[in-house]
């Protein structure tokens, strides 16, 4: 649905909580980055923009593809790939920083984070952004979530933390608990997508309302039981 849709930052808090992280945490000009589960690419863009080099991979070849398009009409340099998370086609110690959007929890968390520890260079910066459980599911809640997300589990904030300083990470921290959105759509008021990547017919399309339907129910009912935080790890 998002690769139809086209949609540039689906992650919790939308682009606008990415301005506001590299507000808080710059990374310098220069520094080389890989962002994991790019999509369509408007965050490495946007950082090909603030004079880094990007280098940006996803495991589905059509959201690839509109990442190359995009970085075309806003004229930067990006190297997109696809690729899979848990087996990164990158050498050892390439990376200044691993950046990563709501994308860890959808794989084999922990074959990600040994990934993301093992293409950073010594010193090299992880910050992933992930949903989080905030308060005790029912087993039905959370198979209902599960099935929906395709996830085989939501972490805890605890959780999270455990697993990145189990994959060697050190001066692990977050940003705390912050609340899950009501709509995966709101950032789009604020910080509308100057590419426009939707499929042609993808809004006259059942599946997609569907889709977005079901998203509106569980998010309604279930939104209490989940947050999303900011996790920032470094390599030794």
């Amino acid at each position: 649905m998002l690769a139809k849709l086209g949609i540039g930052n689906a992650h919790p808090g939308g682009f606008g909580e990415t301005i506001d992280q590299l507000k808080k945490y710059p990374i310098e000009q220069g520094k080389k980055v890989l962002e994991v589960g790019c999509g369509t690419g408007r965050t490495a863009c946007y950082l090909a923009e603030q004079g880094c080099e990007v280098t940006a991979v996803d495991i589905r070849p059509e959201m690839i593809a509109k990442a190359k398009i995009r970085a075309e009409k806003q004229g930067v340099q990006v190297n997109f790939l696809i690729g899979d998370v848990c087996q990164l086609p990158f050498e050892a110690d390439t990376f200044d920083v691993v950046l990563v959007e709501s994308v860890t929890n959808f794989a084999d968390a922990q074959k990600a984070l040994s990934e993301y520890y093992r293409v950073l260079k010594s010193e090299g910066k992880l910050y992933d952004r992930e949903v989080i459980k905030v308060k005790e599911m029912t087993p039905a809640i959370h198979r209902s979530l599960c099935s929906f997300y395709g996830v085989g589990k939501i972490y805890k904030l605890e959780e999270w933390q455990e697993l990145l300083i189990g994959n060697q990470f050190i001066d692990v921290t977050s940003t705390g608990i912050h609340p899950f959105p009501l709509t995966m759509f709101e950032d789009q008021v604020q910080h509308p997508d100057p590419v426009h990547l939707s499929d042609r017919q993808s809004f006259m399309d059942p599946r997609i309302w569907q889709i977005t339907a079901r998203y509106d129910e569980l998010v309604s009912k279930y939104h209490p039981y989940m947050g999303y935080t900011l996790m920032i790890g470094s390599k030794a």
